[in-house]
């Protein structure tokens, strides 16, 4: 009896740590690590949540910028990173699933190295063209790239990351060959299709809609399933014939696996709250971004789901990144 008492006592001394940093976490300033430049829906919607959530804990949080290799370079830097909270990653699905069919090899392990806290929102992708495009809809778009193999482009914001994955599966479903353009970043994917150096694109509502409503940019299809609330009048792929092609992007946050649970907790309660706030969400709605705000379990059954169904499809057509 006296043995099982002192592990109680010892199993209850080890906890106390924990609590006491569950307790007064946060008490210093947070650094908030994005994989994409300025600019793009990632690194906005984190700023926009991040200044709502540092307003409410009363602590600083700092938005770094760490692009390229396809979120690779974030994702290591905030593996390495103490597990304590105070380093967050703004994840998605190429860095915490995509990656693992796109490279041979990769600097961390996305289920061994991360712990989930939420998926923030998701963000519906559209296709769009050039306003000089020679094609009005989706159907006279895709006879024009068959006359064409191989002399038309797109541009993606990184390889392996949402955006470019609807494209390789819409170019295999409709036979056609065009061209992947990688960028560093969704922003000068915009700037570029705008400016006519590259005819198209899949791109978030969050950054085509003022370029659609300018009259700079064409929708040809939303990948989803039905219409889109901000974009009615554009039909949706499946809708178009192209069913299965509903993918987006999200926007979620990751920490290092070891940071205690409770610390998690914490941070899925905080985030959750500046997302239901009523400006932020009216802001990210308007965007026709679409709020989650899910649990921890919630957010790893969804990412396990997203592997189920496309890393079958990147190894089938063969994408390899390395």
């Amino acid at each position: 009896m006296k043995r099982r008492h002192l592990l109680i006592a010892a199993a209850a001394g080890a906890a106390l740590p924990l609590l006491a940093r569950a307790q007064t976490y946060p008490s210093k300033a947070i650094n908030w690590v994005v994989g994409f430049p300025p600019g793009g829906g990632a690194d906005g919607v984190t700023r926009l949540v991040a200044a709502k959530v540092s307003q409410n804990i009363g602590q600083p949080i700092v938005v770094e910028n760490r692009p390229g290799a396809s979120s690779i370079i974030a994702a290591q830097y905030v593996a390495q990173a103490p597990a304590d909270g105070y380093t967050l990653f703004s994840c998605e699905q190429g860095s915490l699933v995509f990656n693992t069919a796109l490279y041979s090899k990769l600097p961390y392990d996305p289920a061994r190295d991360f712990a989930p806290v939420t998926d923030m929102i998701r963000a519906p992708l559209l296709l769009v063209v050039n306003a000089g495009f020679p094609a009005n809809d989706l159907h006279s778009f895709v006879d024009y790239a068959r006359k064409q193999p191989g002399k038309l482009n797109f541009g993606s914001p990184g390889r392996g990351l949402a955006h470019h994955l609807a494209m390789e599966a819409f170019k295999a479903r409709a036979k056609l060959d065009i061209v992947d353009i990688q960028y560093k970043g969704i922003a000068p994917v915009v700037q570029d299709v705008v400016a006519g150096q590259i005819p198209m694109g899949a791109i978030d509502t969050v950054v085509v809609l003022p370029h659609l409503k300018s009259g700079k940019l064409r929708a040809l299809a939303s990948f989803s399933t039905k219409r889109l609330g901000v974009t009615p009048e554009v039909p949706s792929m499946a809708e178009l014939g192209y069913d299965g092609l509903d993918i987006a992007p999200i926007v979620g946050v990751a920490v290092p696996r070891a940071t205690p649970r409770e610390v998690v907790a914490k941070l899925n309660t905080e985030v959750v709250r500046a997302l239901r706030d009523p400006e932020v969400s009216a802001k990210l709605t308007g965007l026709g971004l679409e709020i989650i705000g899910d649990t921890p379990e919630q957010f790893a059954a969804f990412l396990q789901a997203e592997g189920s169904r496309w890393l079958p499809l990147i190894r089938s057509l063969n994408i390899k990144l390395d």
